[in-house]
């Protein structure tokens, strides 16, 4: 296989898929290779925050004001993708109000809507927060649904002629003289190669930017930042809640759809492959942000998981939330004489847009083709058809129609109907996929009770490869890796009951 493009993208996370999106607005043949599936990385591994900028406006005062630009920008383009929470940054007494003042005159600063609230006006919208805190400040934050982005991006590019390629590696950088003409590429799932030749190439790999750039020999400094994250069965909180003070372990509270997810820890890893959680980390989560709700401690978890961070810099720093959270472009022509090659890196999943468009700004302007972005304007496919997570919780309590046939989970109340269209209308090639472009098993037994019933539903449509014993082997080895860190209580009697059936029916 052999094609040829203006710009080849390699990663399909929210960066990449947006430059996807940005470039085939502009005009220009665009290409992306990911090796896993779409928001497989980084991008499908964080806590679904809208920031409003708030968790930066002391320490790094120019990714606050990225956040609140964008921010505003994902609440006009993307309204289905996001839930308008609010937040609070609350003090308890052993952070005093000292930094709740610094961090107020710190949001002004950054024009990011600030409120002072009194601890029983707090308390008045978050019954379950700690009755011993000082007070809180409002700020815009809010949630959003990374993997609805960011298949959204996907389906935008590929209306407008983007070429996309999941589960496609990149063996070999093709290299002349000191121009970079395209890559070599392998299918990971049939094996096929192929070449794909490109006058430029665009590094959006995230934590992976160093293994791309090290096949021509290049590399950049970077700190890999592992957080680990933990989901609990319910929603805690309306708002998201943070720690009013300097950032720290355990100092956030995100309610996203049905559930809470709290973090964040702060581990330099060594590898981007490294993010499995740990029992120390989940205890510590746990132990720090029950002083801001107390009913964490009580609260059952169903899953814990970890993402790394790539995390620019120029010179070695100790502590990782000291390095900058904005985004590095780098001209590699410039930088080391490798023309055809530019590296995006760092920033957060809500300036995503944002990086996109100063890289295609980049790119558009070395191409001679100074087209402006439209990306912050043109709303993406299904923001007319917005609905939000009370509106989907009304639709669930109505029940179901027998036409849409049985349900598949339980948790999610996902019907047959639902994954068949799914299948139809999209190319999908692992068990993996679906469950990124749909609620099942996201609930709380994880895909315990339903995703055999997937993988019947993909038999009868001949949509599974090889040994499907093998492929739920492999999804109930992914699944453990997020449970084993939390299990205790009833964590454990359902893990036990799984393990139950899995042996005794699939004899697994």
């Amino acid at each position: 296989m052999k094609t040829e493009t203006e710009v080849l993208i390699v990663g399909g996370g929210a960066t990449g898929v947006g430059l996807a999106r940005d470039l085939s607005l502009r005009g220009v043949s665009t290409a992306l290779v990911e090796k896993g599936d779409f928001a497989s990385g980084a991008s499908g591994r964080n806590h679904g925050l809208l920031h409003s900028g708030g968790r930066y406006a002391v320490s790094d005062p120019v990714a606050a004001r990225e956040c609140i630009a964008e921010n505003r920008i994902l609440k006009r383009i993307a309204p289905h993708c996001v839930e308008e929470t609010e937040g609070l940054f609350v003090s308890l007494p052993e952070d005093g109000v000292d930094f709740q003042n610094r961090f107020l005159q710190a949001c002004r600063n950054a024009e990011i809507p600030a409120t002072l609230l009194s601890r029983d006006e707090a308390l008045h919208l978050e019954p379950n927060l700690h009755p011993d805190i000082l007070g809180a400040v409002k700020v815009p934050d809010g949630a959003v649904d990374p993997f609805t982005l960011v298949v959204e991006n996907v389906r935008d590019a590929e209306a407008h002629g983007a070429r996309l390629l999941p589960h496609t590696t990149i063996t070999s950088l093709l290299v002349e003289g000191k121009r970079l003409r395209g890559v070599t590429i392998k299918d990971r799932i049939t094996g096929e190669e192929g070449t794909i030749e490109a006058p430029w190439v665009i590094n959006a790999t995230g934590a992976w930017a160093n293994e791309l750039l090290s096949l021509a020999g290049l590399r950049i400094g970077m700190a890999l930042s592992k957080g680990t994250l933990l989901v609990t069965n319910h929603r805690l909180t309306h708002r998201v809640i943070n720690r009013c003070r300097p950032p720290s372990d355990g100092d956030i509270i995100v309610p996203n759809d049905a559930v809470s997810i709290l973090g964040t820890t702060s581990v330099r890893v060594k590898t981007p492959e490294d993010f499995l959680p740990t029992t120390e980390e989940v205890d510590l989560l746990v132990r720090e942000t029950s002083r801001m709700v107390p009913q964490i401690r009580d609260a059952r978890l169903i899953r814990a998981y970890a993402g790394i961070r790539p995390l620019f810099q120029t010179e070695g720093a100790n502590d990782d939330r000291q390095i900058s959270r904005g985004f590095a472009l780098i001209d590699h022509g410039r930088r080391d004489g490798l023309h055809g090659l530019i590296t995006i890196t760092g920033g957060k999943l809500i300036t995503y847009r944002l990086m996109a468009e100063k890289t295609s700004d980049l790119v558009c302007e070395k191409m001679g083709r100074p087209t402006p972005c439209t990306t912050h304007l043109r709303p993406l496919p299904g923001a007319a058809t917005r609905q939000r997570f009370s509106e989907r919780l009304k639709k669930m309590n109505r029940g179901f129609s027998v036409e849409g046939g049985e349900i598949l989970c339980d948790c999610e109340l996902i019907q047959r109907n639902e994954v068949g269209n799914l299948l139809k209308g999209q190319t999908l090639r692992d068990l993996q996929d679906i469950l990124h472009r749909t609620r099942l098993a996201k609930g709380t037994c994880q895909g315990g009770f339903c995703v055999y019933r997937l993988l019947g539903l993909l038999h009868e449509a001949r949509r599974v490869e090889g040994d499907s014993n093998l492929v739920l082997k492999q999804f109930l080895e992914e699944r453990w890796r997020g449970i084993r860190p939390i299990l205790w209580g009833v964590a454990m009697k359902e893990e036990e009951l799984i393990e139950s059936i899995y042996r005794g029916l699939f004899n697994l």
